[in-house]
């Protein structure tokens, strides 16, 4: 992870290369940089392949319950702390966005895609995972209310450009001739004219983002429960014999 500070806005690179697993380590790192205090904008990217492929697999699969809850309750407490930060938090997807990865994304406040042949969506379902009302309400308060069941349910993997008609993402530079470095690097510079102007804005901002996701409720208990079950673990690990 790289991490740059910029006119009060901080941008983190989750990682040049690689799959930017969220690991537990990399979730406390996270949930550690969004201090109001030492900035007031968060900007996060990956790399031109993968935002984020979620958490890793193998640290869950074959792990006893109590190591699991601290893996599920700490990726909620990151989510919750992007919601919680008073300031604007913005994503720029130029990668693919799986699964944690893509609710690592769409909870921040406003989202950058780029074009290529990543994809962005949710795969709980197909693992028989439950969606708990903490990530349903992420969802909800992000997707096209007619896009809203299919997102959940249906496990389907966006194109960009489809990702931004369903709402996974706010705006889409869609030019292919650019080339994809230079359409992220404009993603990123709208990104801080953006942040810069949530930043002037002060306080209405912050109390505006405050009452848009009051009433949130994070409660990962079903989702520890289910993950045991022997459906859900069948899936788990022909899903990580696949990897």
């Amino acid at each position: 992870m790289n991490i740059k500070l910029e006119n009060q806005i901080k941008i983190i690179h989750l990682g040049e290369v690689g799959p930017n697993l969220l690991t537990l380590d990399l979730q406390q790192e996270l949930i550690n940089e969004f201090d109001y205090n030492r900035c007031k904008a968060v900007i996060i990217l990956g790399n031109n392949r993968i935002f984020s492929a979620g958490l890793n697999l193998k640290d869950l699969i074959g792990a006893d319950k109590n190591s699991v809850s601290e893996i599920f309750s700490t990726f909620i407490r990151l989510l919750q702390t992007i919601r919680a930060f008073p300031g604007p938090v913005i994503s720029i997807v130029s990668g693919h966005s799986i699964a944690g990865g893509c609710l690592l994304a769409i909870v921040c406040d406003y989202r950058y895609g780029v074009f290529g042949f990543h994809r962005m969506g949710l795969n709980e379902m197909a693992l028989s995972l439950d969606l708990p009302k903490s990530i349903f309400t992420i969802i909800s308060k992000t997707i096209n209310p007619r896009f809203l069941f299919e997102v959940s349910t249906q496990c389907k993997l966006y194109t960009p450009n489809q990702a931004f008609k369903v709402g996974f993402i706010n705006e889409y530079y869609r030019n292919p001739f650019i080339g994809k470095k230079f359409a992220t690097k404009k993603a990123l510079i709208s990104a801080k004219k953006l942040a810069q102007f949530y930043i002037n804005a002060g306080e209405p901002f912050s109390r505006l983002k405050e009452t848009f996701y009051s009433g949130t409720d994070f409660d990962h208990k079903i989702l520890i429960e289910n993950w045991f079950t022997d459906r859900t673990q069948r899936k788990i690990q022909s899903v990580v014999r696949s990897l």
